[in-house]
């Protein structure tokens, strides 16, 4: 029984470090739309993020302003229509107007899951290029791979249509 019990630790205690490794590589999932506005409108919707709720089919809640240290309060929508999803309260980290906001979101802590959010907005020809990137590491970053891989995308490309359709009014 004690060799069961060694054996059944050593795997965990393998299974940790491989978590520790794989999860502290960076995931990022990267979508990106052309929006004929000029950064600055996009920006000004960006930053205005009590409004989110308002024009984003993700987001059913969202709460906060738009500085450096600030913390958000975000509520996704659930998966069934008018119902909740996760809830989350991001940093902004780093802000540069009108061209790259950047929040993070920490599960339980840094080291278990960290989640960061990138929009970056470059002037075109033909009004501005949005680039919409989230960010995963951490110990169950490597768990939900597969999930988040499959599930992200579809999220920030209708954020990015819905802000598209917005900002071109």
């Amino acid at each position: 029984m004690k060799k069961v019990i060694i054996v059944f630790m050593a795997l965990i205690f393998i299974g940790f470090i491989y978590l520790q490794i794989e999860g502290s590589k960076v995931q990022e999932i990267k979508t990106e739309i052309e929006i004929s506005a000029p950064p600055s409108k996009v920006w000004a919707i960006i930053t205005n993020v009590d409004n989110w709720q308002e024009w984003s089919p993700i987001i059913n809640t969202s709460q906060g302003e738009a500085t450096v240290g600030s913390e958000l309060s975000i509520t996704m929508t659930g998966k069934e229509k008018g119902t909740d999803g996760p809830k989350y309260n991001p940093i902004i980290i780093k802000l540069d107007e009108p061209h790259y906001f950047r929040w993070r979101a920490h599960m339980l802590a840094g080291f278990i899951f960290t989640n960061d959010k990138i929009i970056e907005l470059k002037e075109t020809d033909s009004g501005t290029l949005l680039t919409h990137t989230e960010s995963f590491k951490g110990l169950l970053a490597p768990v939900f791979c597969g999930q988040m891989e499959k599930g992200v995308p579809p999220m920030l490309n209708s954020m990015n249509k819905a802000l598209k359709n917005l900002a071109e009014q």
